[in-house]
C-alpha cells in the first residue's frame, strides 16, 4: 500500500471509529458510574456493572476479583490477526472519599451535593463525587474501546480497557481485614493476572499528553513528649506536654517543604511535600495530656529519586529540628513508598498520542509543566509497561466553594475530546505490525 492509500485507510477508520461515539450512551454509563458508590477498598459493585456494560457494547466485559468487595473490570476487543502491538487503555474506578458519616464530618458539616455518589445534570454536564477524576476518565476508556468496536475496524493487536480498583493513595481503614487496599493495587493485580500489553494510555487530568510522573511517600513524625496532668502542671518541674512543640516542628517542615520542592524541580516535574493528619491522645480522657503526637507527612518524589533517599532527607530536616529546638524529640517511620517513573518521551505510544492530541487540536502540543500528582500509571511504568497519560482540557467554571478539588464534574463535550485522541492513537498503535513501533 503505498503511504497517500495508507494515510487515506488511516484517517477513514479514524472518522469511522470516532463518529460511532454515542452521547446518549456515554451519558447514560457515566451517569450509573457517579451514582455507584466506590470507595477505594468496595470497588465490586461498579465493576460488576462495567463488565456488564462493556460485555453489551461490544467488548468482551470480565470482573476480575480482587477480594470480597474490591474487583477491576476488564473489556477486551481481540484481534484476529495478532501480530501487531497490545495495548491497555486504562482509568480507574474508585473514589477518595465516601466511606460514611464518621469521615464526611472531617470533610464538611453540612456535607456537599457534589461530594454524594449521586449523579446530576446541568445540560450536557454531571457533577458528582469524582464524576471527572477518576469516574469520568474511566468512562472515556470503556467509550474510545466501544466506538472503535461499533465501527468494525480490523485490527492487528488486541485492546484491553483495564478499569482498575485501588488506585487512590489509601490506607486501609482500622478494623479492616484487607490492609492493602490503594496505591495501584488494581492495576498491579491487573499486570500479574493475565493483562500484559506493550503499551498503556492512561486517563487522567491533564490536557497535555505526559509519560512522566512523581511517586508517593507517606512518612508518619512523632512528637515525643510524656503523659501529664492538668491539675499538677504548676508543682512538676518539667511539662512534657507535646502538644505546646507542634507549631515550631509544624514551621520548620513546612518551610522545608518549600526547599525539597526547590532542590528536586525539573522538566515535567515540581515534586510537592505537605502535612496530610495530626493524631494524638484520646477522646475520652481529657484530664491527661497525651504522650505523643502523629503527623503524616506527604511527599512526592520525582522518578530518579527513591524513597530511601527521600527518607534521609527528612531525617536531616527532623535532625536539624533538635538541633535548634533540644528540648523537642521525633521520631521518623516510613508508612507507604511508591517510586515514582518515566517513560521514554521517544517511545512509541508517548509520541503516538502526541501526534493523535495535534490532529485534534490543529496546533503544536506543549509539553505538561508543574506535575506533582501521583497515580498509579507510576506503578505500571515501574512494571515495564511504556505509558502515555492523557486527560481533558480546563473548562472555565464559576469558583464553588464546595468544591475545592476539580474533580467532580465533566463536560460530554470534553469527554468526546478525550475519547477522539485515544481512538486515533490506539488505531494508530494497533493497526501496524509491532516491529513498526519499535522503530
Amino acid at each position: 500500500m503505498s503511504a497517500e492509500k495508507h494515510v487515506d485507510w488511516f484517517e477513514e477508520r479514524v472518522r469511522s471509529a470516532q463518529a460511532a461515539f454515542d452521547r446518549d450512551t456515554f451519558k447514560s454509563l457515566i451517569d450509573r458510574m457517579v451514582s455507584i458508590p466506590s470507595p477505594t477498598g468496595e470497588e465490586k459493585q461498579l465493576a460488576t456493572f462495567l463488565a456488564e456494560f462493556m460485555s453489551s457494547h461490544g467488548l468482551k466485559g470480565e470482573v476480575q476479583d480482587i477480594s470480597d468487595s474490591q474487583a477491576n473490570a476488564l473489556g477486551r476487543l481481540a484481534s484476529k490477526i495478532k501480530d501487531g502491538p497490545s495495548l491497555l487503555i486504562y482509568g480507574g474506578i474508585d473514589t477518595h472519599i465516601g466511606y460514611g458519616e464518621d469521615e464526611n464530618r472531617w470533610i464538611a458539616v453540612p456535607y456537599p451535593q457534589i461530594l454524594q455518589p449521586q449523579a446530576v445534570w446541568n445540560g450536557d454536564e454531571i457533577s458528582g463525587l469524582c464524576a471527572e477524576n477518576p469516574k469520568g476518565y474511566a468512562a472515556c476508556a470503556v467509550m474510545a474501546a466501544v466506538s472503535i468496536a461499533k465501527a468494525g475496524i480490523e485490527l492487528r493487536g488486541d485492546i484491553t480497557v483495564g478499569l482498575g480498583a485501588g488506585g487512590m493513595p489509601a490506607l486501609s481503614r482500622p478494623g479492616w481485614s484487607n490492609h492493602f487496599i490503594g496505591h495501584g493495587l488494581g492495576a498491579l493485580f491487573m499486570l500479574q493476572r493475565g493483562v500484559r500489553p506493550d503499551y498503556c494510555i492512561f486517563c487522567k487530568p491533564r490536557w497535555s499528553v505526559s509519560w512522566e510522573e512523581v511517586g508517593i511517600c507517606i512518612f508518619k513524625i512523632i512528637v515525643k513528649g510524656g503523659i501529664s496532668y492538668v491539675g499538677t502542671r504548676h508543682a512538676v518541674a518539667d511539662y512534657p506536654n507535646p502538644i505546646p512543640k507542634l507549631p515550631r516542628v509544624i514551621d520548620a517542615l513546612e518551610a522545608w517543604f518549600k526547599t525539597y520542592t526547590k532542590r528536586h524541580a525539573r522538566g515535567t516535574i515540581v515534586p510537592q511535600g505537605g502535612l496530610a493528619s495530626i493524631n494524638s491522645g484520646s477522646s475520652y480522657a481529657p484530664i491527661t495530656s497525651t504522650g505523643r503526637v502523629e503527623l503524616l507527612v506527604d511527599l512526592r518524589p520525582p522518578p530518579e529519586l527513591s524513597p530511601a533517599q527521600v527518607q534521609r532527607e527528612l531525617q536531616e530536616c527532623l535532625n536539624k529540628i533538635r538541633r535548634d529546638h533540644p528540648d523537642i524529640d521525633t521520631e521518623l517511620e516510613l508508612v507507604l513508598a511508591m517510586p515514582g517513573a518515566a517513560t521514554p518521551k521517544e517511545n512509541w505510544i508517548v509520541q503516538s498520542m502526541i501526534r493523535a492530541w495535534e490532529a485534534i487540536e490543529q496546533r503544536p502540543h506543549q509539553d505538561p509543566q508543574n506535575f506533582s500528582g501521583y497515580t498509579d500509571a507510576s506503578a505500571i511504568r515501574k512494571w515495564g509497561i511504556p505509558t502515555a497519560r492523557l486527560g481533558v482540557p480546563p473548562r472555565a467554571r464559576p469558583s464553588d466553594p464546595q468544591d475545592t478539588m476539580p474533580m467532580n464534574r465533566f463536560h460530554v463535550d470534553d469527554a468526546q475530546r478525550l475519547v477522539n485522541v485515544i481512538i486515533r492513537s490506539a488505531i494508530d498503535t494497533c493497526m501496524r505490525p509491532f516491529e513498526e513501533t519499535c522503530q
